[in-house]
């Protein structure tokens, strides 16, 4: 059975007063750092409690969870120079883990993630390379510390992004640096197609990455829909799902906003998608949330049965 998944935030919780919180380096900078790291602790409590609760709303609904990746801000900043293990209430942080092992463990909420498309690891500058490896291994063992298993039934989701030259130049900056991420991340790493023309299509990624790499690939519909590349969605969303050796896909679905841009995401979806006879997990890239997989619930409910 396909389950639709919430991308980060509830807007109905945000409502009743959960909803994340950042702490801008610019800002813990300015202040005694005894106090910046006590604003910053209780700010990472906060959103890990709404983490939690999150998925606790996600579990009454069936829906699938993309924890957001502004949960622990500056934590992986170099300049900031701040471990969780610096913060006063790193128990009370400690005690929040093990809340949402909890939560995850009496559920059957599938946890997922998407850092941000700052992390390259196909980059020719080093620096971004190494702060890419530094997010992402850090985001893999929250998911080892709330108890989410390191594979892909718990996908870490991204993109290339990057053209600097061929096809296989850019897959082997990728694999060098792949191959430095901590076993536990490579084990969950899968890739999604890109909307952008110059950027790697489904095809491509088909023909030249999986097949060099056999990570798995995730299908975008409206990524797809922006650069075909001469594949029909049929086939490509097949192609992908073919690649996840068994374990069920993790797929992302949104429509275009009206307007002069088609790769903007809407904030509510009107179309029902196709299936192709597949079984696999939709995150919901839609702006308004769990409001509009409400809505789009009731637009598809004769293929979701």
């Amino acid at each position: 059975m396909i389950r639709f998944g919430l991308c980060c935030i509830s807007l109905k919780l945000k409502e009743q007063g959960l909803s994340h919180q950042t702490m801008t380096y610019k800002r813990f900078s300015s202040l005694p750092r005894e106090e910046a790291l006590k604003i910053l602790g209780e700010r990472i409590q906060n959103n890990l409690m709404v983490t939690n609760e999150t998925i606790k709303f996600c579990a009454e609904n069936n829906y699938v969870y993309r924890v957001s990746s502004d949960i622990f801000p500056l934590i992986t900043y170099d300049e900031a120079n701040v471990s969780l293990e610096d913060l006063p209430n790193y128990d009370e942080i400690q005690d929040e883990f093990d809340n949402i092992q909890s939560t995850i463990s009496n559920s059957t909420v599938r946890v997922t993630c998407h850092p941000s498309e700052f992390n390259v690891l196909a980059s020719s500058n080093q620096k971004a390379v190494d702060k890419t490896i530094t997010e992402l291994n850090f985001y893999s063992s929250f998911f080892d510390r709330i108890g989410l298993p390191a594979d892909y039934s718990s996908p870490m989701n991204m993109h290339i992004h990057n053209k600097n030259g061929s096809h296989y130049e850019i897959i082997d900056r990728f694999m060098t640096n792949f191959k430095r991420l901590d076993e536990n991340c490579r084990n969950r790493l899968v890739i999604e197609n890109d909307d952008k023309l110059n950027c790697w299509s489904v095809a491509e990624l088909i023909t030249f990455f999986h097949n060099k790499t056999n990570i798995p690939i995730t299908f975008d519909y409206l990524h797809h829909k922006c650069h075909p590349n001469g594949l029909d969605e049929e086939s490509a969303i097949k192609m992908c799902h073919n690649t996840w050796h068994g374990y069920k896909p993790l797929f992302h679905y949104s429509e275009s906003r009206p307007g002069n841009n088609p790769r903007a995401h809407a904030d509510y979806a009107e179309i029902p998608f196709e299936t192709y006879g597949l079984d696999f997990d939709l995150d919901m890239e839609l702006k308004a949330k769990d409001l509009a997989i409400e809505k789009y619930e009731q637009i598809c409910k004769g293929i979701l049965v």
